[in-house]
């Protein structure tokens, strides 16, 4: 998917993903998601930007799979040093499905400033194999879907999130792009 998003990339960093942000307590709570631990950001040795590691309690939808599952998710914040664009990338390892093993739930979020208050966001889902296995077709589409329905409530959070910052730290009212429409995510088929 990609749209215009009513935040520059440093807004998008400093309120929604700094350590003292309670954006991803709050997207994770709407999905009931449980046990959530986050470690703080830090800097990655292997390449630019941060990283940090959360852990959870998932709830599954799948007939194939237990009520919920365990998921560790590896994320990866870059900022550019002109500040005008945002790479954001999460890896999620499910630990309780079927093959679960086998693969992860890979996300990119690029935001490139537009206008003076906003950006373009171009969000994009994959899911990479570790190992073959005979269910990969339907386990692709399956986590796909899924996390297509997680990106979804995260972007509302996120709106919400920011529009309640602003306002607390502004005072005024910042609702011009609150009926912000989202398109679906393409699949990343690469």
């Amino acid at each position: 998917m990609q749209d215009v998003f009513p935040s520059t990339p440093e807004q998008f960093r400093n309120v929604l993903l700094a350590d003292d942000s309670t954006y991803t307590n709050e997207y994770r709570s709407a999905r009931k998601d449980k046990n959530l631990n986050i470690e703080p950001w830090h800097t990655a040795e292997e390449y630019d930007g941060q990283v940090r590691e959360i852990k959870f309690r998932s709830i599954c939808n799948s007939p194939m799979c237990p009520p919920d599952t365990a998921v560790t998710e590896w994320q990866h914040v870059v900022l550019s040093p002109d500040k005008k664009t945002l790479v954001f990338e999460t890896v999620q390892q499910p630990h309780d499905v079927p093959f679960g093993s086998y693969f992860e739930v890979h996300c990119r979020w690029r935001l490139e400033v537009k206008e003076e208050t906003s950006s373009v966001l171009d969000v994009r889902v994959g899911v990479h194999f570790k190992k073959w296995c005979l269910m990969q077709s339907k386990i692709k589409s399956g986590a796909i879907d899924e996390y297509k329905k997680e990106v979804e409530v995260m972007l509302e959070v996120a709106l919400s999130h920011l529009k309640s910052h602003s306002s607390s730290s502004s005072g005024g009212d910042t609702d011009k792009n609150s009926a912000l429409s989202l398109p679906p995510i393409p699949e990343n088929t690469s």
